[in-house]
């Protein structure tokens, strides 16, 4: 009778739940016997005594074939046995119907250090909204871009050292594959909003050609070249009329708010080239009245961090507010190192800004990625990441398929999520610096001003074979060869880093 029982009740507890269900409870039924031996039932050995429905159901208990579990047996190894069994399948994560691939937003801020941000040490600059998404998600200590905006933007969105792919500046490539075109193929409603520049010259490229299906962008075919008051954009293919009470930052970050809004039913990808925070250096909505005096440069650039900040909050709070939060993975980030003619105070010293140069100053970037649920709050990592990881991780975050060309990035998704993934040994980095005197110190090839280099997070060496410390930031100690054991064995690994990369740019045009 007790065998039956057994049955009639597993029979009913593992009833199927709909094809369509989103989610299922784990019930849990145990049924203890009165004086049933360990040995009695055949699945414990017994020849004798026949309990097959019982034999079936610890056989099916233990292979975890079913989602709802019955423990039986009043002997202590029998329980302990159904128990483990139990224990192990309740482990393991509910099935669920497949989700949607995640959405992702890639923000990236014009000629801002890491070290304009309060999450990395500033307490100068303001930004609570980047510091609370650092706070709760993921921050990476080392990552580096190019030190000027066209080299950084052609990295990041091909996934490509500027070895195999720059031409000039102003300028993408029509035959390189971006991200855009990946996430397109990849089905995802894509988009694009803030600073293009990238259609200088012949076979350059345009937003839908760059697998954008919309666009809203300053420095495009048909603007001019007011991108804070009154601007001049460019939206679908149509001129807006603005005046001079618009702020362009307000516009673009509207248009991705939209954006979010018009398709938060489907899977996107969204990518904010800001504006912000590049000079002019104006005031912003949210200044304080003008004030007179040699300091007003320095404190509008303060309130525009302040207010990059501020874009990138309200496109937080409209994913909150469409729950999509936890489905969007928010990625932050800067091209570059702040402008030159810029000074500010970082924790005890006073530091100028060193865009265009290839220091740390003009190179060292923040990276902040949060995705609640996902991403576990707190984490902080030591590993490297270069500008051409960014489409890699796009893809192992989303599931699209890279192309087929040879990148130079890999993907840094697994460090986001606090896990250990495969970490880089270096980064290599070719720059063809528009400003002349960035090339000075390292430049040579190409009218003397190819400067590349490959770094880890101590030590940077350039083609050239001058080596530094990465503390050192102005670059103003060279260690010679032979100075010390642990720099020796940076160079050597550098070196034969060095040594893989191509000697020529492949698609240079230098002016």
């Amino acid at each position: 009778m007790l065998a039956s029982c057994l049955l009639l009740l597993v029979g009913v507890a593992v009833a199927a739940p709909p094809a369509s269900a989103q989610a299922r409870v784990e019930n849990v039924l145990f049924i203890i016997s009165d004086d049933l031996r360990a040995n009695a039932p055949g699945c414990y050995g017994n020849k004798v005594c026949k309990t097959p429905n019982i034999d079936a159901l610890a056989q099916r208990t233990d292979a975890g074939q079913f989602t709802n579990l019955a423990g039986i047996s009043g002997h202590r190894a029998t329980k302990e046995r159904l128990a483990a069994a139990m224990d192990a399948r309740l482990a393991k994560p509910v099935p669920s119907a497949p989700q949607r691939p995640r959405n992702v937003i890639l923000i990236m801020a014009d000629d801002s250090a890491a070290d304009n941000y309060g999450c990395y040490g500033s307490t100068f600059f303001k930004t609570p909204r980047l510091d609370a998404l650092a706070k709760t998600g993921a921050r990476f200590r080392h990552c580096y871009s190019s030190a000027v905006c066209t080299p950084s933007r052609v990295k990041i969105m091909t996934g490509r050292s500027g070895i195999r792919n720059y031409t000039m500046f102003g300028k993408l490539d029509k035959d390189e594959i971006t991200f855009g075109t990946m996430m397109q193929q990849a089905g995802h409603r894509t988009a694009i909003a803030g600073k293009w520049q990238l259609h200088a010259g012949k076979n350059s490229s345009l937003a839908p050609g760059c697998g954008f299906d919309s666009y809203c962008l300053w420095h495009y075919p048909g603007t001019t070249r007011a991108r804070y008051w009154n601007p001049s954009i460019m939206r679908d293919g149509k001129l807006l009329e603005t005046t001079k009470e618009d702020y362009g930052p307000d516009l673009f970050t509207d248009y991705l708010i939209e954006f979010i809004k018009k398709n938060k039913d489907q899977p996107f990808f969204a990518y904010y080239p800001m504006v912000l925070v590049h000079d002019p250096f104006l005031r912003t909505p949210d200044s304080a009245p003008a004030e007179q005096g040699r300091n007003a440069k320095l404190r509008n650039y303060r309130d525009m961090m302040n207010y990059a900040d501020k874009c990138v909050g309200r496109i937080v709070d409209a994913l909150d507010e469409h729950g999509l939060r936890e489905d969007t993975v928010l990625i932050f980030t800067a091209d570059n190192g702040t402008g030159r003619g810029l000074t500010y105070p970082y924790r005890n010293e006073q530091r100028k800004g060193e865009k265009a140069y290839a220091t740390d100053g003009g190179t060292h970037a923040p990276l902040i990625v949060s995705c609640p649920g996902t991403v576990p709050p707190g984490t902080v990592s030591d590993d490297l990441v270069d500008f051409s990881d960014m489409m890699p991780t796009i893809a192992d975050i989303t599931g699209a398929k890279l192309p087929d060309v040879e990148l130079d990035g890999q993907s840094f998704w697994p460090q986001c999520r606090n896990e250990l993934g495969e970490p880089r040994q270096w980064i290599y980095q070719y720059y063809f610096p528009k400003f002349g005197p960035a090339a000075k110190a390292h430049g040579q090839g190409v009218r003397g001003r190819e400067v590349a280099w490959v770094q880890n997070q101590h030590y940077k060496l350039y083609r050239d074979g001058t080596l530094y410390a990465v503390k050192d930031r102005h670059e103003t100690q060279p260690i010679a060869p032979g100075a010390n054991s642990t720099a020796d064995a940076a160079r050597a690994l550098l070196q034969g880093a060095l040594d893989t990369m191509p000697a020529k740019a492949a698609k240079l045009r230098a002016r």
